[in-house]
């Protein structure tokens, strides 16, 4: 199958990912059928998703009537017979339990064709020790990254037997709908992204346990530092500039003594114990219950908007 094949996209779940990527692909021109088991959760992605389009309107990437010929697009469904039927892309969403997705890829062997192509938006786990053995060549990680309808990164995490050709056209799909995606060769858990962010959350949870700074003042240091010289020399090139010899240095201080292993950091458990989940809850490390939760996710969103608008040169330059 080729990227001109391509009809039909499948979406399983259309909870917190699935509507974002939905719109994608439905601006893209693609039918999109998205599933889920609930009701109540098909027609609240689809309010997420017109909420999404009015902002993408109302910044000018995106024309109304554009927005109402993607909305045409996609189909939501409670059935998964109806979803599956002629699907050339599967983009697997839903909960992040095992056995919850091996009975989802287990109905989706019997009811998709032989030419669809297997994707998991899985943020750790193994997929490929649940997806029935005669689809492995055709399975891929595909993991997007919140909120999927602005950030392009795509995660494409190869299997042991994940063919050539489904990394291909997955890349090449991929980009089609101008999206980023990186290969990772292998699969490790967590991938690339979230291994990242669970070193500096340990970091992170060891400045705020021990009470070396607030919350406020540690995402202000970020925020006037790394994170926007990090679009410039990313991670790794960032060593090149500072000096390799330097660097080799600094891990050879011995006065500099990582923080000790704690997966139950005093401030980020108390939060959780109290009930406070951050803005779905209203109350996490900062408060927003001074305005609606649909406010919120829109400031958000316009503001990333503009971080990437401006920087989204840069993701593609080589320094």
């Amino acid at each position: 199958m080729e990227i001109k094949d391509v009809k039909k996209i499948a979406l399983f779940g259309a909870g917190t990912m699935g509507p974002g990527i939905a719109q994608v692909f439905a601006v893209a021109g693609y039918e999109v059928a998205m599933y889920s088991r609930k009701q109540e959760t098909i027609a609240s992605g689809m309010s997420v998703i017109r909420a999404n389009m009015e902002t993408f309107i109302k910044r000018n990437l995106l024309t109304r009537e554009a927005a109402d010929k993607a909305l045409q697009k996609i189909v939501p469904t409670t059935s998964i017979e109806d979803a599956a039927k002629e699907a050339d892309l599967v983009i697997e969403s839903i909960v992040e339990k095992k056995d919850a997705k091996k009975a989802l890829y287990d109905q989706l062997d019997l009811l998709c064709p032989e030419r669809t192509i297997f994707t998991s938006n899985t943020s750790a786990l193994n997929i490929y020790d649940v997806v029935p053995e005669r689809r492995l060549p055709t399975t891929v990680i595909a993991h997007w990254f919140a909120p999927p309808h602005i950030i392009p990164l795509v995660e494409v995490v190869l299997g042991a037997k994940t063919s050539p050709a489904t990394v291909e056209l997955t890349v090449a799909l991929l980009k089609h709908v101008d999206r980023v995606p990186v290969v990772m060769e292998k699969f490790v858990p967590g991938f690339c992204i979230n291994r990242i962010l669970r070193v500096l959350g340990r970091e992170i949870f060891f400045l705020l346990d021990n009470g070396y700074m607030t919350a406020e003042q540690l995402d202000l240091a970020v925020k006037a530092s790394i994170i926007p010289r990090a679009m410039v020399l990313g991670l790794v090139q960032r060593y090149d500039f500072t000096g390799l010899d330097i660097s080799a240095k600094n891990l050879e201080n011995k006065e500099f003594i990582d923080p000790p292993n704690d997966n139950a950091p005093k401030s980020l458990f108390d939060l959780v114990n109290r009930g406070d989940l951050g803005v779905k809850t209203g109350k996490g490390f900062f408060d927003y219950t001074d305005r609606p939760i649909e406010q919120v996710l829109a400031e958000r969103d316009e503001a990333m908007l503009d971080v990437f608008g401006a920087v989204k040169h840069l993701i593609y330059k080589k320094i």
